[in-house]
C-alpha cells in the first residue's frame, strides 16, 4: 500500500512503515504557511483513479485560504463536497465530464474536516459538513471541536489526524486524550472498522492525513 504523508513527525512515518506501508513522504511547499508546508490533503487529492497534485491546477496556489485548498475537497460516493468556488478548475471539469455529483460546502478545508469511516459514515466537527453530508444520506459524528495539535494554529481538523487504511482507522497520536473518544471509539467499530493508534506518547496531532495512491 502506497500512503503519501507529511514526515514532519518521523515517528509516524516509522509506525507507518513498520505495518508494511510504503510511504512516500511529502514535499514542502514554500508558498503555504509553514504548519501545512508538508501536508499531504492539500498537495493532492486522489478521485477514482484520477491523481491531482498542485502542478496540475489550472490555478496557483497560495499561502492565504482560500488559495492554499485547491485540492482539500472530498470525494465520497461518487459526490464531491467541497468550497466549489475555491476547487481548482481541473478538478471540477474532471467531476463534470464524469458525472461526479458536486456538492458545495462552506468549509474549505473539507476534507482536513472529515474522517472518512465508511461510504456512508463520516465523523466531523464542522457544521457545513456535518449538514451536507446529511442531505446525502450519510450518518455523521459530530464531535466537539478542538483537541487537536496544529502548530501555529489554534486548533487541528479529525481528517488532519487520522486516515483510513483498508477497515483500519489510523490516528496520528492519541485520540485517547479527546474528549469524545469513546464515542468515537464506538462510532468506528459500529461501522465495522478498527481503530489503532500511531504513537500513544504524542499528542493528538493535524499532520494533514495521509492520501492513499
Amino acid at each position: 500500500m502506497k500512503v503519501v504523508m507529511s514526515g514532519e513527525y518521523p515517528e509516524f512515518v516509522a509506525a507507518s512503515e513498520d505495518l508494511g506501508h510504503n510511504v512516500i513522504q511529502t514535499e514542502r511547499v514554500d508558498c503555504f504557511h509553514k504548519p501545512e508546508q508538508l501536508h499531504a490533503d492539500i498537495q493532492i487529492l486522489k478521485i477514482r483513479d484520477r491523481i491531482f497534485t498542485l502542478d496540475t491546477c489550472r490555478r496557483k496556489p497560495a499561502g492565504d485560504y482560500p488559495n492554499n485548498v485547491l485540492l482539500n475537497c472530498l470525494y465520497l460516493g461518487n459526490k464531491l463536497y467541497g468550497k466549489l468556488s475555491a476547487i481548482d478548475e481541473t478538478v471540477l471539469e474532471y467531476c463534470e465530464e464524469n458525472q461526479i455529483e458536486m456538492i458545495n460546502v462552506n468549509q474549505g478545508y473539507t476534507r482536513c474536516s472529515t474522517l472518512v469511516v465508511s461510504d456512508n459514515a463520516v465523523i466531523t466537527a464542522d457544521p457545513s459538513v456535518e449538514k451536507a453530508m446529511r442531505k446525502s444520506g450519510v450518518e455523521v459524528l459530530r464531535i466537539s471541536s478542538g483537541q487537536i495539535r496544529l502548530e501555529g494554529f489554534d486548533y487541528g481538523f479529525i481528517g488532519g489526524c487520522s486516515a483510513k487504511i483498508g477497515n483500519t482507522i489510523f490516528f496520528f497520536g492519541n485520540i485517547k486524550s479527546h474528549s469524545d473518544y469513546e464515542i468515537i471509539k464506538t462510532f468506528i467499530i459500529n461501522h465495522n472498522s478498527k481503530l489503532e493508534i500511531l504513537y500513544e506518547s504524542i499528542p493528538l496531532t493535524d499532520i494533514g492525513g495521509a492520501v492513499i495512491i
